[in-house]
């Protein structure tokens, strides 16, 4: 399974997390060799959805599926006061730069294999961010955003990944 490029949290490594934007340039020189897309994730060590996030993309399942068709990158941004050293330096400017200014986390953007965004999660019907996706609408906007990302995406691979949601949304799971 993949394992998130330059995602160890800081604590611990005890030193300071990579530059976002080397972390980001090491996941795209992979995903060119691997014939990939790139999954950036910006997320905070304070927030549960974040975590949320983190166990799709590491489930047995689910996580497999994504693995499968990108690079899965977690960069830290918008940490608490006496946590910014957890931080990817640079983080919270690309997140800027890739339209989560005000979007909330965790919030995340796609990349093709020349590095070019594809897209974001701000892809709700409205034009707001996904977060860590729980409601019907929700699952249908990040299903839509991965088959837009992951061109060779199976609907038995699609299917997974609903299932997968789907439980995660459910009530004491």
């Amino acid at each position: 399974m993949g394992v998130l490029a330059g995602t160890a949290p800081a604590a611990a490594q005890n030193r300071t997390p990579p530059a976002a934007a080397d972390v980001v340039s090491a996941a795209v020189a992979r995903a060119r060799a691997e014939r990939k897309a790139v999954l950036i994730e910006f997320g905070a060590s304070w927030c549960t959805w974040c975590r949320n996030f983190e166990a799709l993309v590491r489930s047995a399942d689910a996580g497999a599926v994504l693995a499968r068709h990108f690079v899965i990158v977690n960069l830290i941004v918008h940490e608490d006061e006496g946590k910014q050293a957890l931080e990817h330096p640079g983080g919270n400017a690309l997140m800027n730069e890739w339209g989560g200014a005000t979007a909330g986390l965790p919030f995340y953007v796609f990349l093709g294999d020349t590095g070019r965004k594809v897209a974001d999660s701000n892809a709700m019907p409205d034009g707001t961010n996904i977060g860590f996706p729980v409601t019907p609408e929700e699952v249908r906007a990040f299903l839509a955003l991965i088959a837009r990302s992951a061109r060779m995406l199976s609907e038995a691979e699609r299917d997974m990944l609903d299932r997968y949601l789907t439980r995660a949304a459910a009530p004491g799971a």
